[in-house]
C-alpha cells in the first residue's frame, strides 16, 4: 500500500487528467520511501483511474525492467523497451516503462534509454527509479523530469493509520456517528476514507463482495452526481 506523498499524488493526478505528463521522469530518493509503488499507482491511475496498487491486477500497458541475477540491467533489457513502446496503448493513455534500480544499468543500456528519451513515441511514459542518481549518465539525467521522494513523515503515517482505524470501525458498526458530519465536509478526507474502506473490504473479497459493490456504486454516484454525501455513507453502513 502506498503511504504518504499526498501532494505528489495530487500533482500527478492533475497532470494525468490534463494530459500534461512529461514523457520521462526520474524518481529518486533513499530506499523504502515508495518510489516504485508510486510509479505502479500512477500506471494504474492511467489505466483504471485508481491511484493505488491492486492485488492480482495485471497492468496491460506497463513494462517493468529490473536488474538481472547479476544485479545489472543490460542492453537487451533496454532494447525490449523500444519494442514495447512501439505498440499503441489500448487500455491507457500511455505505454509505460518503469525501470527499477536504474543506477544498475550498464553504459550501453543507459545510452539506449537516452536515445529513447530523446525521441520518445508520442504515447510513451518512461520512469526511472534510483537511489543514487549520480551513477546515471549526465546526458540522461538532463533529459528527465526529476522528482525527489523524501521519507514519509510521522504525521502522514499517523494520518493514514487514523483513516485505517475509521474504516475498520465503520465496517464493525462501532464508529462515532459524529464522524459522518465532519468527513463529508472535506472531499480530501472523504476520498481518503473510501480508499481505506475499499482496502479493508478487499482483504476478504468473497465475504465482502456485496458491500464492496455497494461501496463502489455509491462512490461513483459521489464522483459523478451532486448527491448527499452523508446519505451515501449511511446507505453503505446499512448493508453491513
Amino acid at each position: 500500500m502506498l503511504i504518504g506523498h499526498d501532494n505528489l499524488i495530487k500533482l500527478f493526478k492533475k497532470l494525468a487528467d490534463g494530459d500534461k505528463l512529461s514523457h520521462a521522469y526520474l524518481f529518486f530518493g533513499e530506499s523504502q520511501v515508495g518510489k516504485f509503488l508510486f510509479a505502479l499507482s500512477l500506471a494504474n491511475y492511467l489505466e483504471r483511474k485508481k491511484f493505488l496498487v491492486e492485488k492480482n491486477i495485471l497492468l496491460e500497458e506497463t513494462l517493468i525492467i529490473a536488474p538481472d541475477e547479476n544485479g545489472t540491467i543490460g542492453i537487451d533489457a533496454a532494447k525490449s523497451t523500444i519494442n514495447f513502446l512501439a505498440k499503441k496503448p489500448v487500455f491507457s493513455k500511455k505505454r509505460i516503462i518503469i525501470i527499477r534500480d536504474a543506477e544498475n544499468m550498464t553504459a550501453h543500456a543507459q545510452n539506449a534509454i537516452l536515445k529513447l528519451v530523446e525521441e520518445p513515441p508520442e504515447e510513451a511514459l518512461i520512469i526511472l527509479i534510483a537511489v543514487n542518481n549520480d551513477l546515471l549518465l549526465p546526458a540522461l539525467i538532463s533529459r528527465l523530469q526529476k522528482i525527489y521522494f523524501q521519507r514519509v513523515g510521522k504525521k502522514e503515517i499517523e494520518k493514514n493509520e487514523e483513516f485505517s482505524k475509521l474504516a475498520k470501525k465503520f465496517l464493525t458498526g462501532s464508529f462515532d456517528k459524529n464522524f459522518l458530519e465532519t468527513i463529508v465536509e472535506n472531499d480530501e478526507k472523504l476520498d481518503k476514507f473510501f480508499e481505506f474502506l475499499i482496502i479493508e473490504l478487499k482483504k476478504d473479497i468473497i465475504k465482502n463482495l456485496p458491500i464492496l459493490k455497494e461501496t463502489l456504486r455509491r462512490l461513483t454516484l459521489l464522483k459523478t452526481l451532486n448527491v448527499n454525501k452523508k446519505l451515501q455513507l449511511k446507505a453503505i453502513s446499512s448493508k453491513i
